[in-house]
């Protein structure tokens, strides 16, 4: 695992943690921010894999992201923030799952 993958991990990790281990406000918009640099990075990995190439995750996880990241959190408030940033880690985490992964033979089949 290289460098940014264990920085991703480490964001993981922070945004999936348990509600009551929520950072305050400031955590959250910085993890925020921190998820989205690391997540961009890594959709240009992702995006760089031709699209016959990728599995279907790969490719879900893409629109996902570029969604996500447009929309912001629905809603207002702090909540509204940490279930943004948590949407984000669990895609990041799909993104990173399939970078270097090959569809399966069945083509169109979830390879994980």
């Amino acid at each position: 695992m290289d460098s940014d993958e264990t920085q991703i991990e480490q964001l993981l990790g922070q945004a999936l943690a348990p509600y009551s281990d929520r950072p305050d406000a400031e955590g959250v918009a910085r993890l925020t921010a921190d998820l989205v640099a690391s997540g961009q990075a890594l959709y240009a990995r992702l995006s760089a894999i031709p699209p016959g190439r990728r599995t279907e995750r790969g490719r879900a996880a893409l629109a996902e992201w570029s969604y996500f990241v447009d929309a912001g959190p629905t809603g207002r408030g702090d909540h509204a923030s940490w279930n943004h940033a948590r949407t984000l880690a669990r895609i990041l985490r799909n993104m990173l799952t399939t970078v270097g992964q090959r569809p399966s033979a069945c083509g169109n089949c979830l390879t994980s």
